[in-house]
């Protein structure tokens, strides 16, 4: 068992070492069940790693938890594409990421040394314990494109490796497409249910502009007048780590950059349409908000309601005004 022959890789000229960047981690919390995410893992030897584990999320809150010994872990290199998605997804505490996987297409799983159960397809599987060691993890460039915040994180201990016949390894380019279309793709469906709550929501868009985390686009059929500041409040309500977010009528193209802006030059009124919220909880992936060690990440966000803005209780008194003739 020796880590160094697995091809961990160094990406850009700063990065803190080779990593694994396709990396799910299996566990077992005592309090909330299996759960399943993504980590980087910094190689720090044959047998250690340093891993990524954000915090307040299900791995980190397991962690913490733990006793002296750590955590047991199973880590997945080489999964199918519906194991990857599901694992990018937060469900709330107890819901197991293989169950959504399942839901998605046939997802046979099989229990490790650990007695942790794994997806049988995993081409390797790396079987540890988070240890409560800490060491410097970093530079990595993550979502945004800029290298991340380097952090004490904690180091695992990988005591078995087990592989698939002529195995193959997997590897994301750290904040490229496939990268960001696993981050923001199942943030849509979190915005659009929270919306939803609150108005007739009929579209959601996590924007590549905005890194595929910090944006998004919503798309509403308007039936009140304040549709537009609910349909704000909720989508920060469905992911939290959003920072800015436009709201648009059911006749704007939401995955046309230009259309978006076309509703904003002509629907809205920045001292009648924007809505800011200072001093907010946010991405530890923004390099412009507050970071302090230990803390969440806090930073201003911003909703700009780009819908027909209604001036009676029924509708706008010229609807004709905003008729787009193309």
């Amino acid at each position: 068992m020796d880590l160094e022959a697995l091809p961990f890789l160094t990406h850009y000229a700063s990065d803190g070492g080779a990593y694994a960047t396709a990396a799910v981690a299996f566990i077992d919390d005592p309090e909330t069940g299996p759960n399943a995410s993504f980590h980087r893992l910094l190689r720090l030897g044959r047998t250690r790693v340093a891993a990524r584990l954000v915090e307040r999320r299900g791995a980190e809150t397991a962690w913490r938890r733990s006793g002296p010994d750590g955590l047991p872990v199973a880590i997945c290199i080489g999964l199918p594409l519906h194991v990857l998605l599901a694992a990018s997804m937060a469900p709330p505490p107890g819901v197991d990421e293989l169950t959504i996987a399942q839901a998605l297409a046939s997802t046979p799983v099989v229990t490790c040394g650990k007695g942790i159960r794994v997806p049988a397809a995993a081409e390797f599987v790396l079987e540890g314990r988070i240890t409560h060691e800490l060491v410097d993890e970093g530079p990595f460039v993550d979502l945004t494109g800029a290298y991340d915040l380097v952090r004490q994180q904690p180091v695992i201990e990988i005591d078995r490796v087990t592989h698939r016949q002529d195995a193959i390894y997997q590897a994301l380019l750290p904040g490229r497409l496939e990268h960001r279309l696993l981050m923001g793709m199942p943030r849509e469906p979190t915005i659009y249910a929270e919306v939803n709550n609150v108005a007739r929501c009929l579209n959601v868009h996590v924007t590549p502009g905005g890194a595929s985390w910090l944006h998004a686009v919503v798309q509403i059929a308007k039936q009140g007048p304040e549709d537009g500041r609910r349909a704000i409040e909720a989508a920060f309500r469905g992911h939290g780590s959003l920072k800015h977010v436009v709201v648009v009528n059911e006749d704007v193209d939401i995955f046309d950059p230009h259309d978006v802006e076309w509703a904003l030059a002509t629907r809205f009124q920045a001292d009648r349409d924007l809505m800011v919220f200072g001093d907010q909880p946010s991405s530890s992936l923004d390099p412009s908000a507050l970071h302090v060690p230990d803390q969440k990440s806090r930073t201003a966000k911003m909703g700009l309601d780009a819908t027909i803005h209604w001036d009676t209780p029924t509708g706008p008194r010229d609807p004709g005004a905003y008729r787009r003739m193309w």
